[in-house]
C-alpha cells in the first residue's frame, strides 16, 4: 500500500486533531494553553459554537487552509463548548481571529478592542417551523407551547423573543423554551416531537434533509439583520490586520472560496464598517442577563 506524502497527510492529521479537541470541549486550546504558547507560531482562529464540532471542522477547514496559504503562517481552528465559554475565551485573548455572531462581534469590539475585518453577504433571518400536520399556524399560537432554540445567547433567541413580545408573549413565561445541544439539532427536535416548534436560521433550514423539511411548515420569518462577522485581536497589529482583511475579501474569487460559500451558504465576505457595528448595540444589552457584560 502506497504511503501518503507528508504534505498530503498534514491537512488530514490537522483536521482529525481539531475534531478530537473540539469533541472534548476544549476547542483546540484553553486560556492556560494560550498563555504558554510562544507568540507568532500560529494564528488561532476561533469559531463560535453554533454548529457541532464535526461540522465546524468540516466547514471551516478550507477557510483556515486558505488563510494559512495567504498569510504564510499556520492557522489553527478552535472553538468552545458553549457561548459563554466562547465569550470568556474571546475576552481572555485566546483567539487571534474570530468568526462569530453579530452581537458577539460587537461585544468583542467594545470589550477587547477587536478590529472588524469582514461580514458575510448572508444576513440572519430566523424562521419558526412546526410540524406540518400540527395546529400551530402563526407565532401567536405558541402560547402554552414549547419552542426549541440552539442557545439563549444567540441572535435567534433575541429576534424570536422580540417578535413574541410584540404579541404579548415571552419566552420562558408564556412560551416554554427548550435549548438544544446545537442549532443543528433544532429541526430534528421538532420532527421528533420533542418541541412544538423550533427557531432556526435560513442556512440551517436550507441544508436540512428534504425529509425533515417536508414534514415541517414555516409559521414565522423575522426581519434580516447583519450575519456572521470576522474580527481580529488588536495584538496582531495594523500590517497583519490589512493582510487578513484583504485575504478575506478576496476569498470568494478563489476556487476554495467558491466551494466554501457554496457549502456554507454565506454568499461572500464583504467590508464591515463602523455604522454596521453600531447598529448591533441593541442586541448586546441582553447579554447582561447572562453575565456576559459587566453591569
Amino acid at each position: 500500500m502506497a504511503l501518503r506524502r507528508r504534505g498530503e497527510m498534514e491537512p488530514y492529521l490537522r483536521r482529525s486533531l481539531a475534531l478530537l479537541w473540539l469533541l472534548l470541549g476544549l476547542g483546540w486550546g484553553s486560556s492556560a494553553w494560550a498563555a504558554t504558547e510562544p507568540p507568532g507560531e500560529s494564528l488561532v482562529f476561533g469559531i463560535y459554537p453554533y454548529l457541532s464540532p464535526s461540522e465546524i471542522v468540516t466547514y471551516f477547514s478550507p477557510l483556515a487552509d486558505y488563510l494559512q496559504q495567504q498569510l504564510g503562517r499556520e492557522v489553527e481552528l478552535r472553538s468552545a463548548p458553549d457561548f459563554n465559554a466562547f465569550i470568556d475565551r474571546t475576552r481572555g485573548g485566546d483567539y487571534d481571529l474570530i468568526f462569530t455572531a453579530p452581537h458577539l462581534g460587537r461585544l468583542a469590539q467594545k470589550q477587547s478592542a477587536f478590529q472588524p475585518l469582514a461580514q458575510s453577504g448572508w444576513r440572519i433571518e430566523v424562521l419558526v417551523v412546526t410540524r406540518k400536520e400540527g395546529a400551530l399556524q402563526q407565532l401567536d399560537d405558541l402560547k402554552h407551547h414549547s419552542l426549541a432554540i440552539g442557545a439563549k445567547l444567540s441572535m435567534t433567541y433575541q429576534l424570536v423573543n422580540h417578535a413574541l413580545a410584540l404579541r404579548g408573549l415571552q419566552l420562558e413565561r408564556e412560551v416554554e423554551f427548550i435549548q438544544t445541544a446545537s442549532f443543528s439539532n433544532v429541526i430534528e427536535a421538532v420532527v421528533r416531537g420533542e418541541a412544538d416548534a423550533g427557531a432556526t436560521g435560513t442556512i440551517l433550514w436550507q441544508r436540512a434533509p428534504e425529509a425533515q423539511r417536508a414534514a415541517l411548515k414555516e409559521i414565522y420569518r423575522s426581519e434580516s439583520v447583519p450575519g456572521f462577522l470576522l474580527l481580529s485581536h488588536p495584538r496582531l497589529g495594523e500590517a497583519r490586520y490589512r493582510q487578513l482583511r484583504q485575504a478575506l475579501l478576496s476569498f470568494a474569487t478563489s476556487a476554495a472560496g467558491q466551494r466554501y460559500f457554496s457549502t456554507t451558504g454565506q454568499i461572500d465576505f464583504r467590508p464591515l464598517d463602523e455604522e454596521t457595528m453600531r447598529s448591533l448595540d441593541p442586541f448586546t444589552g441582553v447579554l447582561r442577563l447572562f453575565k456576559a457584560l459587566p453591569h
